[in-house]
């Protein structure tokens, strides 16, 4: 269509020579490294990894000084390979060292962009990026809506918690031709017109976070005369477990397309072929380690990753402390990207047992599909699982009609023979969703956590 076409080649480039952006030049360098074999990435992450790494150990304090006391050098690191004679870092460190320790002192103020991030807890993490950083991150997520058949120009849905403030922000989106809705009000009379405006725009993609999303699928199922189905949702945030993709797919009638991505972190988009997800390793290298920090090809371990665009503030081996499924067998699709099969949850969100025995969300996600225990009735809307300091268990649920004494005791009997500790069950009106749009279905409960003698469920945004 001409407005694809005018979007494309006269008003990106126009907003890139006004904002200092490359997004439409670097968005046509993925379109046309997106079938790369896997020597021709690994070339090139080789190449923009010893450049990171020189300016790295020359220009930021941190390194500076680790690469002093560890006798080494920028020629040390000649291929990802090398990486491991690097430290590892994670979110806690940085913040404890300080921003200035990690930023290079080649950049002056004025050519840096200050990012606030609240992650999974709401807790705030500022650093810094540069405008070829924030370029690369953004083509990178339009090549995985173009995988999906979007095209600039396109109309789409961004649903998200906060209203829009911003008058640049506003001005973009009419520009872009998205349509922003504000789930901070999500009673039955907003979700009514959130589903007329849908109905009306007719969106060829819908982008939201899980959570939102599948109250809006709930709320959509018992109102039938919603008929209008987009090409596609992408969803982002946190993660989509299989009961939430189940639901949101059956409402709209299209396919649900996940995508992964953190501060440090390449984006990461789910295969059309619904095999996982491929990784953008021209923005960064990925490397999924299990517990000793040794690389896994194949299996679970966590995410540890490495900007390889971000020379202000670099991200080398940025623990991003989520976990993951990878796998080292090609896709079907043809393209050589490193593949995630599953995206696990935060390390947070692993919750060890006072057996021992380690637990994810998806061993509760699972229990509670009524098609896997029908025991339960079908009686469960909602659920989060608290570990007290005691090791002891507390399941907060939202329950329907269905529910009764029989189904309670089933639940105790059955989660205190696998998690060996005693095991309580709270009935809730409803289970909040963060201010950052997401909820929490683990809580471990720390010493931390406890004030005037009240557990803090949910941070403050």
């Amino acid at each position: 269509m001409i407005i694809n076409i005018i979007q494309e080649n006269i008003v990106l480039p126009l907003s890139d020579f006004f904002t200092g952006q490359s997004v439409h030049k670097k968005l046509k360098f993925l379109m046309q490294s997106k079938y790369w074999s896997r020597k021709q990435l690994d070339d090139f992450q080789n190449e923009r990894l010893r450049a990171l790494v020189k300016h790295t150990i020359e220009t930021v304090p941190f390194y500076i000084d680790y690469a002093r006391e560890h006798n080494l050098s920028s020629e040390d690191i000649q291929t990802k390979a090398d990486l491991n004679k690097l430290p590892i870092v994670n979110k806690e460190i940085m913040r404890r060292e300080g921003i200035e320790r990690f930023t290079s002192n080649a950049f002056p103020a004025d050519s840096r962009i200050m990012i606030s991030s609240s992650g999974s807890t709401g807790e705030p993490f500022k650093y810094y990026i540069t405008q070829e950083d924030y370029s690369m991150d953004i083509a990178a997520n339009l090549r995985g809506w173009y995988d999906m058949g979007w095209r600039l120009g396109d109309k789409y849905i961004k649903i998200s918690q906060n209203p829009r403030s911003s008058f640049l922000k506003r001005l973009q989106d009419i520009v872009t031709r998205n349509r922003y809705m504000a789930t901070a009000d999500l009673s039955d009379k907003h979700l009514y017109e959130m589903m007329q405006e849908i109905e009306k725009y007719k969106p060829i993609v819908i982008r939201s976070y899980p959570d939102p999303l599948y109250i809006m699928a709930q709320y959509r199922l018992s109102h039938l005369e919603f008929t209008f189905s987009p090409l596609a949702i992408t969803t982002t945030g946190n993660t989509l477990h299989p009961h939430i993709r189940h639901t949101i797919e059956k409402a709209f009638s299209c396919p649900v397309l996940d995508s992964y991505a953190s501060e440090g972190n390449a984006v990461c988009f789910e295969c059309l072929t619904h095999a996982g997800y491929h990784v953008a390793e021209e923005y960064g290298i990925t490397e999924v380690l299990d517990d000793n920090d040794n690389e896994i090809m194949d299996g679970m371990g966590r995410v540890v990753t490495t900007d390889l665009w971000n020379f202000a503030h670099p991200f080398i081996r940025y623990d991003v402390q989520d976990r993951v499924e990878t796998t080292a067998a090609l896709c079907s699709c043809g393209k050589a990207h490193k593949r995630i099969l599953k995206i696990l949850g935060r390390d947070n969100e692993v919750l060890t047992a006072a057996n021992g025995k380690r637990f994810i969300v998806h061993h509760f996600t699972v229990f509670f599909e009524p098609t896997v225990t029908p025991q339960l009735l079908d009686s469960i809307n909602q659920f989060q699982v608290i570990q007290h300091i005691d090791k002891s268990i507390t399941f907060k649920l939202v329950v329907n009609g269905n529910y009764n004494s029989s189904v309670e005791d089933f639940i105790i009997r059955y989660w205190s023979n696998e998690l060996g500790c005693k095991v309580s069950v709270l009935v809730v009106p409803r289970i909040p969703i963060m201010q950052n749009n997401k909820r929490r279905f683990i809580i471990i409960e720390k010493e931390d956590d406890i004030c005037c003698n009240s557990l803090i469920i949910t941070p403050p945004h």
